[in-house]
């Protein structure tokens, strides 16, 4: 017995091994295309300076759970901030696809389906577009599937006739409840999807003891944060004021229009298999997230014009929702009367959303797969038409390099140098000596060094070119 339960544990292994090298591999694919330049609007803007300085940001940062896990990656893996950020994008990747294969693992499934499936979900749109640069997303919602995992297990190890099930729901109640405390570490809106959902989830359960865990943690961590004074800092807590104050700003971006056709751009592909999944799928654990995930997507009813509610975050989050259930609808659809898959026809239709996946992974930015490209106008201030963007076109990053290159050669140490908000982290990461960046959202200084784009120029203003690479010119006004 005792080599028959080593040889299980060992193929157990196995498996997640190779979905977590699964997941490292398909994030990485981007970033070798794109190699030596990261993608990611927030990779360029905050990660990669977060790693630069990671060991003075616990100062004013101390409760967030990502920086930590930075520096510990730090003091083991001997990289330039770049290289960790990207090591790490690809090893959170690799977590998120071990936690969508045991969540569908846990439903029964075999070793072949389940693979299929959590490949499906790891191509689409909304998992890679999370993973192009909100990282603390994909790490959340990682702890997040984990902790449904674990409840479902644990529900049906409580209703089985396996020997020590106290011990077995001892060990599950403190890995969920760890779980919990990390997901409310490392991402605001993920948590509160988590908790919200749990909540209800155990309401509808009455299970006491969680209800009572949820509440002594929630309690504790709002307390230690009203101590440290930390409240200012937090985002979901800054929402809710502004919106008990009325101090709602309006955002022309976020019209209904755009985010309207973000949703279907987001889901247009899956949706009917999503809606097919709905009819088998029959888990409350992921109906309730799927829900309130909905609800959230579709905000700008109530608040049009406004970033607040952060609607477009919620659409993303819920095209990952969706896609599980997607999946499972595919599988379905694609399954004979025994409820065995037909692999003859579900490769190719497999194959299909793998190749829309890489295409929109690799193309260049300017020729982005039609289906994306034809919605860019309305989409690309949430969704990058390709992964082969970062605060620009990935084309277009050497030149910026050497335009930073000139400033620290031909600028005084001291200098301040003017520019748009999307070249700071740029700045952050090139610029040398006590050099610094302001920027920004409607104009910079009327004198001194900018650096901008060439058709951001106003003619009229008296200014003098000093240097020009590519879209990028150096003026001094």
């Amino acid at each position: 017995m005792k080599v028959i339960s080593f040889t299980l544990d060992l193929k157990v292994i196995k498996n997640l091994l190779f979905f977590f090298l699964l997941g490292c591999f398909i994030r990485i694919i981007p970033d070798l295309i794109a190699y030596p330049y990261p993608i990611g609007y927030d990779i360029i803007n905050y990660y990669i300076p977060l790693a630069d300085k990671v060991n003075s940001t616990f100062q004013n940062d101390s409760f967030q759970f990502y920086p930590y896990l930075l520096y510990i990656f730090k003091s083991f893996i001997p990289l330039h901030p770049q290289g960790l950020v990207l090591s790490l994008s690809s090893i959170t990747y690799g977590l998120f696809s071990v936690s969508i294969y045991l969540l569908l693992k846990v439903k029964g499934l075999d070793l072949k389906p389940a693979l299929l499936m959590t490949v499906f979900i790891l191509f689409q749109i909304s998992a890679l577009r999370t993973t192009w640069d909100l990282q603390k997303d994909i790490l959340a919602l990682s702890f997040t599937f984990l902790i449904i995992y674990l409840i479902i297990k644990d529900r049906k190890v409580y209703f089985s006739n396996i020997r020590n099930v106290s011990n077995i729901r001892i060990f599950h109640f403190g890995m969920i409840i760890s779980l919990v405390i990390l997901t409310l570490l490392t991402d605001n809106m993920v948590a509160f999807l988590l908790i919200t959902s749990l909540s209800i989830y155990f309401s509808i359960k009455k299970d006491i003891k969680y209800i009572i865990s949820l509440t002594i943690i929630i309690i504790s961590i709002i307390s230690f944060l009203v101590l440290v004074d930390n409240t200012k800092n937090d985002s979901l807590i800054n929402s809710i004021n502004n919106i008990l104050t009325g101090n709602i700003k309006e955002n022309e971006n976020y019209s209904p229009l755009n985010l309207g056709i973000l949703f279907i751009m987001m889901n247009i592909l899956s949706l009917p298999l999503f809606i097919y999944g709905l009819k088998y799928l029959h888990e409350l654990l992921l109906y309730i997230p799927l829900s309130i995930a909905l609800l959230g997507s579709f905000t700008w009813i109530i608040l049009p014009h406004s970033a607040i509610l952060l609607p477009d975050r919620w659409i993303i989050i819920s095209g990952i929702f969706m896609s599980i259930f997607s999946s499972y609808g595919l599988i379905r659809l694609f399954s004979n009367y025994k409820d065995k898959p037909n692999y003859r026809l579900l490769l190719p239709v497999i194959s299909f959303y793998i190749i829309i996946g890489l295409f929109y992974m690799s193309f260049p930015y300017d020729y982005a797969f039609p289906i994306y490209g034809i919605f860019a106008e309305y989409t690309q201030f949430f969704v990058p038409s390709t992964m082969q963007f970062n605060s620009i076109d990935i084309v277009h990053n050497r030149d910026l390099s050497i335009v930073i290159d000139w400033l620290n050669n031909h600028t005084n140490p001291k200098s301040i140098i003017y520019g748009d908000p999307y070249l700071n982290g740029w700045m952050k990461i090139l610029l040398k000596d006590q050099r610094t960046f302001q920027y920004s959202y409607t104009k910079s200084s009327h004198n001194g060094v900018h650096i901008t784009l060439a058709d951001k120029i106003n003619s009229k203003e008296p200014i003098k070119l000093l240097f020009s690479q590519g879209n990028f010119i150096i003026i001094e006004k």
